[in-house]
């Protein structure tokens, strides 16, 4: 039965009873997650301003906030159930970045899916790209898969560090090569390219730590080149083709930089890009028809 949300403390959150002990501690651990350097950057995350919420309260059978999110797909792949809770069958991402250099992103999700903290819960760059540095396995890496039940997401953000928690326990940590200048919050949905993909949401909060308001995400298409850290695309690593030939398809792998028209082959079977993007586990041409198209 989904319990009634309460508002606490004039907060302007719509937190769930349920909820509000794993918020009040998460936020209040906040500074042992992120690393302030100095002086200046302990004062600048010093008090947090509640950024984002969506409780997912609209009728059954309403579409998302396309207002505040990006859906890979139509709007029924996206779609609340009047009990509290988004039913998510596509990838989805916050609309707009989080400009701040620390940050606390909490949600509250169910879901049945390969392993890892951050395939449920996760961040791009402003630019939908993977964010290249050094990632840290924390408690084993820690994440109930099992889709019997929700499980409480965080991640903290600051300068030198992204962590992931789960259920209130450290599960990852990025060090990042560089800072990135505005994060997007991701809801995964990574399998292993053949399993029913489905998530249930309760809510995404996000709390920040300074003033400056939400960057616009531009269009994928808009991406500045690759940082010399991030795989290269298929077609910027073989030769180029003549203008009458047809690009050469390559394997389909993570962690790469796909634009629009690109051909890769997986399982066999040829796909075009749709839509330019940084590929990651779970991301399969089989897993995400909104981003490649079968060609042969």
């Amino acid at each position: 039965m989904h319990q009634a949300r309460h508002r606490t403390g004039g907060s302007k959150w719509s937190i769930r009873p349920r909820s509000l002990a794993a918020l009040a501690i998460a936020t209040a651990g906040l500074a042992a997650s992120i690393w302030l350097p100095g002086r200046n950057d302990s004062a600048s995350a010093s008090v947090s301003h509640p950024a984002f919420a969506d409780d997912f309260a609209g009728p059954a059978g309403s579409a998302l906030d396309l207002a505040r999110w990006n859906l890979d797909g139509d709007t029924d792949n996206g779609v609340q159930d009047g009990d509290g809770n988004l039913v998510v069958t596509r990838l989805l991402r916050t609309k707009e970045a989080f400009g701040q250099k620390y940050g606390h992103a909490e949600a509250r999700i169910e879901a049945s899916r390969d392993t890892g903290a951050w395939r449920a819960f996760s961040v791009l760059d402003r630019y939908g790209r993977v964010i290249p540095g050094r990632l840290q396995t924390l408690r084993g890496g820690i994440d109930p898969t099992d889709g019997d039940g929700f499980h409480a997401y965080a991640i903290d953000w600051s300068p030198k560090a992204i962590v992931w928690s789960v259920d209130r326990h450290p599960s990852l940590r990025l060090l990042p090569d560089n800072a990135p200048d505005g994060i997007v919050l991701v809801l995964n949905l990574a399998t292993d390219g053949t399993a029913p993909v489905r998530m249930i949401v309760d809510f995404v909060h996000v709390a920040v730590f300074g003033r400056p308001g939400p960057l616009p995400s531009p269009s994928l298409s808009d991406s500045p080149s690759a940082s010399p850290s991030a795989s290269p695309s298929p077609s910027a690593t073989s030769a180029s083709p003549t203008p009458s030939a047809t690009p050469a398809a390559a394997p389909w792998k993570p962690y790469t930089n796909y634009k629009a028209g690109d051909l890769v082959t997986y399982k066999g079977t040829t796909y075009k890009v749709k839509e330019a993007h940084t590929s990651l586990p779970g991301w399969e041409p089989t897993a995400l028809p909104n981003l490649f198209q079968k060609v042969s």
